[in-house]
């Protein structure tokens, strides 16, 4: 269904955890004098509110802090955060004491430190060995410290004595290798501590934090490996490794057929990462080992064997489905109240979906990191609600979007916008009116037939209201064995393009080739295929030229298209189409109602064109009027992306075409259109208008419940049809009660059809009828029909005895032709005895033309 585009996932192996440092403090805690202890000249220092060890002196001085490390030298490393709020000069610098072999760093001693400004101004980071009160330089850093300062540090020493300096200069851990020097003078310590040089102005401006020391024997493990396209991968190590040994192609090994890599390359901007370079190529979906040997560490510790796992995905429709939701969380039942949207994962992949995006209508919202694992759900609700959902996997999403209650489109994408998954869903899809009012979750049926729509979601039928995070309460098998078709076809102006609609939603990678698309009346294939997304039930096609105006055209599709369960389209594969005309009162008319809907159903209006054009339906309104006044109101478009209506057919307008198909056969159940709202329809009385986008009015009914066949039980459920198109609109007897047997035949010819032959003088069919609402000969129909107009009628029906039944016209001007019927049902609004009836017909005009006929009828019934 949805276009595919590369998306890489990473599969992350955790490492052990390295030893317990010797001095680990961040200051968390608040204060510096419990857990990990400092002293010194206490008072001086503070922990602020930021938690960093601050200077908190006054006047001119010098202060220091120290706390006990006796750790090893060897393979030993040391790392802190630092910063000095001004220039450091020769009175106003720090230094930390690495190693010192007594606790008063004031006095004499035998240690190292570094020292963070001097009387220069290119000051840099330098380590110093003391020896008593004699220091001498090991090596010196390049980042320039002359003017106010905050950086990251990290210094080691290995075994035989090498001390290296790393620096990030902006005050993190991406440190980068700035010195190094050799030397074994003192290979023991008993305190790590700080010494601050200051005169009044700076007493408070030294900062300190994130002090860690402690000895590396452990080699550098795999934290993960992240897949950068199919030739390369990254390795990211626990720690910083040594580039040299990084970068022997040796040291890496792959298994299927991948092998030794042919490029190693450690990053100059991340220590703990080598990118990696394969010749051969990974395949989809494979799951891969790669084996690490010898790469060491800063501290020269060496990996003997380690292994991680990746794989090069290329992320495909549905492999993760909108699988569960909560619409309408109040009242809850037993569930936390808040809307959620569950994922299923339907892959053996874990699947890394940071970055991407849950959309409900056009609101949309970045998810964030989250894996969901092979087989397995995450549930995406608001920040405030993901706390309450416990025992299950859940992401807060900030600001998450509102679920609307009556329906929307609720869509999953990945960072480059590529559709995965997509649900427009509506109230009628709870399939429960008591289910309806809140509190239950709509639970997909069964995952591998995602594109069902309403026949794959039901109410949840958990006690708990749904199952957010587990298995659906309605899982069963539903599969989809049925190919997709071709539901129309609509132009668009300048009639260059046209837009193929389905009967469902259409696997967008089958949609792309445009020899799959061929038109009649030499236009050929289009030039360019644009796939409509979220729910890919359309495409666009440009064609190379206009298309020509009175032409009808045929598309063809050939049987590459599929749907999203892998079936190929069928014989269904045809539509026709034409460059429509303006529509004119008349053209389209009124021709059946239902405004009585029966329990969990819904109002629609079937319209019919009585005229020869084709007609663009975007072209027109649905609505209604005030009687008075005349405004139109209630305004509703009837199709927004176009719907062409040829001479002869029938449409349902409704608000939920599945609802009416379900209650009424239908034997057009592609005559539907599902607008987003029909104007509220009285069950009384009301007014129905179609009228064009300048409020010429197309047809109008003011309709009447008294218009029912009268001897109905209930009229409930049953529609108002329109005996005959060609007569007036407004002619009461020209409609009448849906037959019985059917209630109501939307998208297709009334029950009550009849034209009645018109033709000359007056003629009466049929001559026996049965008003039983069966939907045969349930009306008798006076037609008439004179050479010149102007005459006015009576039409008055009379029994065998001449007793007077119904006054059927009285005082009527007629057109030159037309029809009246009789539904059989006397003036005194009763059924009329079985038996003959002598219809009385008198026409005059204003010349004093007379004329008078006699017809009669049989009213039959069931002994």
């Amino acid at each position: 269904m949805f276009r595919n585009s590369a998306l890489l996932f990473l599969l992350f192996i955790f490492s052990a955890l390295p030893a317990s440092a010797q001095v680990n403090d961040n200051f968390s805690d608040g204060d510096f004098t419990v857990g990990q202890v400092w002293t010194g000249n206490d008072t001086d220092f503070t922990v602020n509110a930021s938690k960093q060890l601050q200077l908190n002196s006054s006047g001119q001085d010098t202060s220091y802090l120290i706390t006990p490390n006796t750790s090893s030298m060897n393979n030993c490393e040391w790392k802190f955060w630092i910063r000095l709020n001004f220039s450091p000069s020769a009175s106003n610098n720090a230094k930390v004491y690495l190693v010192s072999n007594v606790p008063d760093l004031n006095q004499a001693l035998n240690g190292y430190y570094l020292q963070f400004g001097e009387a220069l101004a290119n000051d840099q980071v330098e380590l110093f060995r003391q020896t008593g009160t004699a220091s001498t330089s090991v090596c010196r850093g390049t980042t320039l410290i002359a003017s106010a300062f905050t950086i990251g540090v990290r210094v080691t020493r290995d075994n035989a004595g090498l001390w290296k300096l790393f620096i990030d200069p902006n005050g993190g851990s991406n440190y980068a290798l700035e010195a190094s020097g050799t030397d074994n003078t003192y290979t023991s310590t008993n305190y790590f501590g700080v010494k601050c040089y200051y005169t009044t102005i700076n007493s408070t401006k030294f900062y300190f934090d994130d002090f860690y020391v402690n000895v590396d024997n452990t080699p550098p493990a795999i934290d993960s490996i992240n897949v950068i396209d199919q030739n390369r991968i990254a390795v990211f190590f626990n720690e910083p490794v040594d580039t040299t040994t990084a970068q022997v192609l040796a040291n890496y090994s792959a298994n299927n057929g991948l092998g030794t890599p042919d490029s190693a390359k450690h990053s100059s901007s991340n220590s703990t990462q080598v990118n990696l370079h394969f010749a051969n190529v990974l395949q989809d979906g494979i799951i891969n080992t790669l084996t690490v040997t010898n790469v060491q560490d800063l501290s020269g510790n060496a990996i003997v064997s380690a292994q991680g796992t990746f794989f090069y995905y290329i992320i495909k429709n549905y492999d993760v489905l909108i699988n569960e939701m909560m619409v309408d969380e109040s009242p809850a039942v037993s569930l936390p109240s808040y809307e959620y949207v569950e994922l299923y994962n339907t892959t053996n992949l874990p699947l890394k979906l940071g970055g991407w995006k849950i959309q409900v209508g056009s609101n949309t919202k970045v998810i964030p990191s989250v894996t969901i694992q092979p087989d397995s759900f995450v549930v995406l609700t608001s920040t405030t609600g993901a706390p309450n959902f416990t025992g299950i996997p859940v992401v807060g999403v900030t600001s998450f979007p509102a679920l609307t209650n009556t329906g929307n489109t609720v869509t999953l994408k990945t960072p480059q916008d590529q559709v995965i998954s997509s649900v427009s869903y509506t109230d009628q899809w709870y399939q429960d009116p008591l289910k309806m009012d809140g509190g239950w979750s709509l639970e997909q049926v069964d995952p591998s037939n995602p594109c069902a729509g309403m026949d794959n979601w039901r109410a949840s039928v958990n006690p708990l209201g749904g199952t957010p995070g587990r298995r659906n309460s309605v899982l069963a098998s539903n599969a989809d064995n049925s190919g997709p078709g071709v539901l129309r076809v609509s132009v668009i102006a300048p009639y260059d393009t046209v837009q193929v609609f389905f009967t469902e939603p259409i696997d967008s990678t089958t949609m792309m080739n445009p020899a799959t698309y061929t038109i009649d009346n030499s236009v050929g294939n289009p030039i360019a295929v644009d796939p409509v997304g979220n729910d890919f039930m359309s495409v666009k096609l440009t064609l190379a030229a206009p298309l020509s105006t009175g032409i009808i055209y045929t598309i063809n599709v050939a049987n590459q298209i599929k749907d999203c369960a892998g079936n190929i389209i069928g014989t269904n594969n045809t539509a026709k189409f034409a460059i429509p005309q303006p529509c004119l009162p008349n053209d389209i008319v009124i021709n059946e109602i239902l405004t009585d809907p029966n329990a969990g159903g819904v109002d629609f209006v079937e319209v019919y064109n009585r005229s020869s054009k084709v007609i663009d339906l975007k072209t027109l309104n649905l609505c209604t009027q005030d009687t008075v006044t005349g405004i139109l109101s209630s305004v509703d478009n009837i199709s927004t992306d176009g719907y062409l209506i040829f001479p002869g057919d029938y449409l349902v307008l409704t608000a939920n075409s599945t609802t009416v198909k379900s209650q009424y056969y239908t034997s057009n159940p592609n005559g539907f259109i599902d607008m987003p709202s029909i104007p509220s329809m009285n069950i009384s009385d009301g007014v129905v208008v179609i009228a064009d986008m300048g409020n010429t009015i197309i047809d109008k009914l003011i309709y009447n419940v008294s218009w029912q066949f009268p001897l109905l039980n209930s009229s409930k459920g049953v529609s108002l049809e329109r005996i005959d198109y060609d007569r007036p609109t407004q002619d009461a007897s020209n409609w009448h009660s849906a037959a019985q047997n059917v209630n109501a035949t939307p998208g297709y010819k009334n029950s009550q059809y009849s034209t009645g032959d018109n033709g000359t003088d007056v003629i009466v069919t049929p001559e026996v009828f049965s008003p039983d609402n069966d939907g045969y000969n349930d009306v008798v129909n006076v037609s008439y029909g004179f050479d010149t107009p102007g005459f006015v009628a009576n039409c008055t029906i009379f029994d065998s005895k001449g007793r007077l039944t119904r006054t059927l016209v009285r005082n009527e001007l007629l057109g030159t032709s037309g029809a009246f019927s009789w539904d059989g049902i006397t003036d005194t609004r009763e059924k009329a005895a079985i038996g003959i009836y002598v219809i009385y017909f008198e026409v005059f005009d204003t010349k004093g033309t007379v004329k008078k006929y006699k017809r009669t009828c049989v009213l039959a019934g069931k002994l």
